[in-house]
């Protein structure tokens, strides 16, 4: 993998648009199974492709129960100076609950380790929402997660999908999802004590000291280019061109070997550029720019979405500013379904 992975980056090289690669991300699937050889083969790869910046930001998504201390010290020695630790609780019950092979313990010393190695760039995920995480529960997470003083904190609310584990275990009866009135009251404390110890609610779901934002994810909103490399990898060029690899290891495999097509792409039209825009937009703190929207689509949102502009503030869920929209507290909670509100969709 790690082979056809240096392959496929070699062959498109020409693809990069930018004076320079900015970030560097290892993500999806368990990339702290890799050795710190093996990461520092691709990254090396990169460098001699590639123009990358003299401060890119390198990072690894890691389960806590991957990062020994052994295997930090090996990361150090790495060109990785960003970490992207899978905590998702700090409660045994919720980690049993969702299947996690770590426990809460394990949680706890990989981030203190992490930090005596001398890692700074530092961010953990948690989830709320958990069916049985009651109020007490969860600042009780909040309150371990900010005594590790991490630069970074990513929150996400727990959904339950059709066709998973969990959706069946709803389908039966046998589980509960937790109400939305309990989901939002967890968000708003969340981003509340978050606030109250320094943290910038810079995104949805991403809070951040000062300049611990994520410079990729950041990327990926402000509608950047990118190019993701390996199975199930997605691309986009920054104006209208997606493409995404195929997902089946062992066909991405052959097909690079075989020097094959192994990608599908697509060419955006207009509007769904601009839906794409107005998405990642209201997902950050500053919101949609309307007149940067104006003078890339044609269209005046502040002129054709007044009434649903009018309708989100008397909510309480949008703000309407000079500079644009953008969305609350509570407004971020209900982001997706906001957003919809402001597409278009292009006539045929």
């Amino acid at each position: 993998m790690v082979e056809a992975i240096c392959l496929e980056l070699k062959s498109r090289h020409l693809e990069n648009a930018s004076p320079s690669i900015e970030t560097i991300y290892f993500g999806g699937g368990t990339p702290s199974l890799l050795s710190s050889s093996e990461i520092s083969v691709i990254i090396e790869t990169i460098y001699k492709h590639f123009n990358v910046g003299n401060d890119a930001e390198i990072t690894l998504e890691a389960n806590p129960d991957d990062l020994t201390a052994g295997k930090l010290k090996e990361l150090r020695t790495s060109q990785v100076n960003r970490l992207s630790i899978g905590i998702q609780s700090f409660r045994d019950q919720d980690l049993k609950f969702m299947n996690r092979a770590h426990n809460a313990q394990e949680a706890d010393r990989c981030v203190k380790t992490a930090q005596d190695i001398g890692f700074e760039n530092i961010t953990i995920d948690l989830i709320y929402a958990i069916p049985g995480l009651e109020k007490t529960d969860w600042i009780k997470n909040i309150t371990t997660a900010l005594g590790l003083n991490v630069p970074h904190i990513s929150s996400y609310c727990m959904t339950i999908e059709e066709k998973t584990v969990f959706g069946n275990r709803e389908k039966k009866g046998l589980l509960k999802p937790t109400e939305d009135d309990h989901a939002l009251e967890q968000y708003i404390l969340l981003s509340s004590m978050l606030r109250e110890n320094e943290y910038s609610h810079y995104e949805v779901s991403n809070f951040a000291k000062k300049g611990f934002e994520s410079k990729h994810n950041t990327s990926y909103w402000s509608g950047k280019p990118y190019l993701g490399v390996g199975p199930s990898a997605h691309s986009f060029d920054g104006i209208s061109t997606r493409r995404w690899n195929i997902s089946n290891n062992a066909v991405y495999l052959k097909k690079i070997y075989d020097n094959e097509k192994y990608f599908e792409s697509e060419l955006l039209n207009s509007s769904e550029r601009y839906n794409e825009t107005v998405m990642t937009s209201l997902r950050t703190a500053k919101g949609i720019d309307t007149d940067q929207v104006k003078a890339l689509f044609g269209i005046d949102i502040k002129k054709e979405f007044s009434q649903e502009i009018s309708e989100y503030q008397s909510v309480g869920w949008l703000l309407s500013e000079a500079k644009g929209i953008r969305l609350t507290e509570e407004g971020f909670f209900r982001g997706d379904t906001i957003a919809s509100d402001f597409f278009k969709v292009e006539e045929k």
